[in-house]
C-alpha cells in the first residue's frame, strides 16, 4: 500500500492500542477541539508511523528447492532435516520467509510436483515429525513457512487416480476422461495432452506429463478434497501456500475446439508455445477455487492480530498484466510478476527494465502490493542470465541490488544471493530432469532445468557442505571452492553474500518498506531511482546493468549535491565509492555491473 495519504494507524475504533491515540481519545472526550484533534495528530504522526503492512509485503521470500539445499542422512538429496540445520543462515541472511518447494509423497518422476498423497511428507525428505519441528523452529526464529500447494494435477500412482482408471466411486469422474484424444491441445512438456490408460481403456487429459493427470475441477468432490488439504497444512501451522501452475486448473467443457496457432516464431507443432491456449488456461472459473482455498486458509489467521499472523498466499502465472493482474481479485494476496524473470538477460537493457518496472506500478489494482521475482527453479540463474562485462564482471550484485531496493516483495532463489551459476556440463546420462530428457540427446541442453538446480554451495569442502555422499544427486559446479557462503561470509572484500546482506538490513529502512518510488536518469545502460518516505532518510539507487560506462548528472536536473555511499556492489576498480564515503553527485561514474544506494542528506 503506497503511504500516501495513509497515516498507516491501524482501524479499529478511536482508542487503539497506540498510546498516543489512546491520549487522543481522551482529549476528544473532554470535549477539546477537532481542530487541536488534527493538529496533535500531524505533529506526532506525521511520516512517524508506516502504513498499516502485513508481514509478506516487508520480507524477501526465499525459494529452497529441498532436493538440493542440505542434506542431512547422505543419500545426495536434501531433505527437511537438513533445511532445519540450517535455518540460522537465513537470520544472519535477513531472510524472514522461506518458500518450499514440494516435499509431498511422490514418485519423483517431477521431482515433488507429481504428487500422491497430498497430506504426508516423502521418506526421502523426512517425516511430518520433521515438517513439524520444521515449522517450529522456524517459528522460533521468527521466519514464515510458505509451502508448495500444487492442486492442478496428481501423480498417477495416486490413489485416486488408481480408482479413477478402475471406475470406482466416488473417484470415477476425478480426472478428466474421453473414448478419444478429442483435439490438439498440448502438454507444456510437448506432445499431446491426452494420455492412454490400458486399465480404464480411455484417454485422460494431462497438462504436464503423463505421470502428471489433471484433477477434475468441475467435480465438487474434487474441490472438496484440495479444501481439506489446505485445512490440513492450515492446521499444521504453515504460513502460507504458493500454488503452482494456476492458469490450467480448468479446460472447456467443449473438447471439439482445437487451439489456434500463436503464430510465436521458433516453435514446432510438437510444442506447446506453438498454440495459443484459449480453452486451457486461464479460465474464468479458475476465481472460485482460489477463493475457496482462501477462505480455508485465512481460517488460521490471528484476528487479534491481521498484520503479523496473516497467512499469505501467491499463486504462479507467466503472463501479461492483463491477465496476470486479475488473480488479485479472487482470494490470492498476489500473483507472481515473473516480468524481471526474462527481464534479467542482456537482451533486456536498463530502458527495458525500468519499462517493466513501471508496468507493474502503473497497471497494479487499486490497493493492491506489488512483486518482482527474477529467478526460479525452472529458469536460468540469475548470475548466468546476463553473463560477464568485457572486464571480467558478474552483473549479480546489481541485479540483486536492483530486486532488493524496489518498492513491494521481492522473492530469491536459493544461491542466487551467493551468485551461483548454472552447471552446463551436466551430461545427457546424469540428466535428471524429464523435460530435458524428453527432447533427447541432440537437444537436451535447450530444455533442461537441471543446470539451475544444482547443489547448494556451503563451504569449499569436495561436495561443498551439502552433502558427506560421493554422489550427490546432481554434480557440483567446480566454482563452488570460492563462490560459497563460507568464503563469501569470511573474505576481507565486499562478496555477493555481504551485498545482499547489507541489502536485506537496508530494506528494514521506512523508505524501502513502504515509502514511494520514483525514477530518475535512465538510459540503455544506466536506471536510477530514488526511494522516500516522509520524515524519514531518502536514497538515490543508481546501477549499470548495460554494457558501455554511464556518466550521470544528478546535480543539475534534480538539485542532488551529494551523498554517503551506504551499499556498493564492491567491484570498482578505484575507492572513490567506498563504504560510508561522501561523494559528489553531479559526476557519477559507473562501468558495466556497478552500482551504487546512497544516502541524501
Amino acid at each position: 500500500m503506497s503511504p500516501k495519504g495513509e497515516s498507516g494507524l491501524k482501524k479499529k475504533g478511536c482508542c487503539a492500542t497506540n498510546k498516543c491515540l489512546i491520549f487522543l481519545c481522551f482529549v476528544v472526550s473532554l470535549g477539546i477541539t477537532a481542530l487541536i484533534v488534527v493538529a496533535l495528530l500531524v505533529m506526532n504522526v506525521r511520516g512517524r508511523f508506516p502504513p498499516e503492512q502485513k508481514w509478506w509485503q516487508k520480507t524477501i521470500v526465499y525459494q529452497i528447492y529441498p532436493r538440493s539445499f542440505q542434506d542431512s542422512d547422505g543419500d545426495g538429496i536434501g531433505d527437511l532435516n537438513g533445511i532445519i540445520s540450517r535455518l540460522d543462515y537465513f537470520n544472519y541472511l535477513g531472510v524472514d520467509a522461506i518458500w518450499i518447494s514440494p516435499v509431498y509423497e511422490s514418485p519423483m518422476i517431477d521431482f515433488g510436483y507429481d504428487i500422491s498423497n497430498f497430506t504426508k511428507v516423502d521418506p526421502m525428505f523426512g517425516s511430518m515429525e520433521n515438517m513439524k519441528t520444521l515449522i517450529k523452529e522456524a517459528h522460533a526464529r521468527n521466519l514464515r513457512v510458505i509451502l508448495d500447494f500444487v492442486p492442478n494435477h496428481s501423480s498417477n500412482k495416486h490413489p485416486w487416480f488408481i480408482k479413477s482408471e478402475l471406475r470406482e466411486d466416488p473417484y470415477t469422474d476425478y480426472y478428466i476422461w474421453h473414448d478419444t484424444a478429442p483435439n490438439n491441445w498440448h502438454s507444456v512438456f510437448g506432445g499431446s495432452a491426452w494420455g492412454w490408460s490400458d486399465v480404464r481403456k480411455q484417454y485422460y487429459y494431462h497438462a504436464f506429463l503423463p505421470e502428471q493427470p489433471d484433477l477434475n475441477y468441475r467435480n465438487p468432490a474434487v474441490r472438496e478434497e484440495m479444501k481439506n488439504s489446505v485445512d490440513f497444512w492450515g492446521r499444521m501451522g504453515i504460513d502460507g501456500l504458493r500454488v503452482d501452475a494456476i492458469p490450467y486448473l480448468f479446460e472447456s467443457t467443449n473438447v471439439s475446439l482445437n487451439e489456434p496457432p500463436s503464430n510465436l516464431p521458433g516453435f514446432t507443432s510438437e510444442q506447446w508455445e506453438y498454440y495459443d491456449h484459449l480453452y486451457t488456461a486461464n479460465l474464468p472459473e479458475i476465481n472460485d477455487a482460489i477463493q475457496e482455498w482462501s477462505d480455508v486458509l485465512r481460517k488460521y489467521d490471528n484476528s487479534d492480530d491481521d498484520t503479523d499472523n496473516s497467512k499469505f498466499m501467491v499463486v504462479e502465472i507467466y503472463a501479461v498484466p492483463s491477465i496476470r493482474n486479475a488473480y488479485y481479485t479472487n482470494g490470492a494476496d498476489m500473483p507472481f510478476n515473473m516480468d524481471l524473470v526474462e527481464g534479467s538477460y542482456p537482451s533486456c537493457n536498463a530502458s527495458c527494465i525500468k519499462k517493466l518496472v513501471e508496468i507493474e506500478y502503473n497497471t497494479l489494482p487499486e490497493g493492491k502490493w506489488p512483486n518482482f521475482v527474477m529467478g526460479n527453479h525452472d529458469r536460468s540463474r540469475l548470475t548466468s542470465k546476463r553473463g560477464i562485462t568485457t572486464s571480467g564482471k558478474t552483473y549479480t550484485n546489481v541485479l540483486n541490488m536492483l530486486l532488493l531496493t524496489l518498492r513491494g516483495t521481492p522473492t530469491c532463489y536459493y544461491g542466487d544471493e551467493l551468485g551461483m551459476e548454472d552447471v552446463d556440463t551436466i551430461s545427457f546420462e546424469d540428466t535428471q530432469d524429464p523435460y530435458g530428457l524428453h527432447f533427447g540427446t541432440s537437444a537436451y541442453k535447450n530444455f533442461s532445468r537441471d543446470p539451475e538446480r544444482t547443489p547448494m554451495q556451503w563451504d569449499e569442502s569436495p561436495q561443498a557442505g551439502f552433502t558427506n555422499s560421493s554422489h550427490p544427486w546432481l554434480p557440483l559446479n567446480q566454482n563452488h571452492t570460492f563462490i560459497n557462503v563460507q568464503y563469501e561470509k569470511n573474505a576481507s572484500h565486499i562478496t555477493p553474500l555481504k551485498v545482499y546482506r547489507a541489502l536485506a538490513k537496508l530494506r528494514q529502512e521506512p523508505a524501502f518498506l513502504y515509502g514511494s518510488f520514483d525514477f530518475r536518469y535512465t538510459d540503455d545502460n544506466v536506471i536510477s531511482y530514488v526511494r522516500s518516505a516522509s520524515g524519514y532518510s531518502s536514497y538515490l539507487v543508481v546501477i549499470n546493468v548495460g554494457t558501455e560506462t554511464g556518466t550521470i548528472d544528478f546535480k543539475t536536473p534534480y538539485d542532488y549535491q551529494e551523498g554517503t555511499v551506504k551499499v556498493t556492489t564492491g567491484n570498482f576498480d578505484h575507492e572513490d565509492y567506498a563504504l560510508d564515503s561522501t561523494i559528489k553527485l553531479d559526476k557519477i561514474i559507473l562501468q558495466p555491473a556497478e552500482g551504487l544506494v546512497i544516502l541524501l542528506p
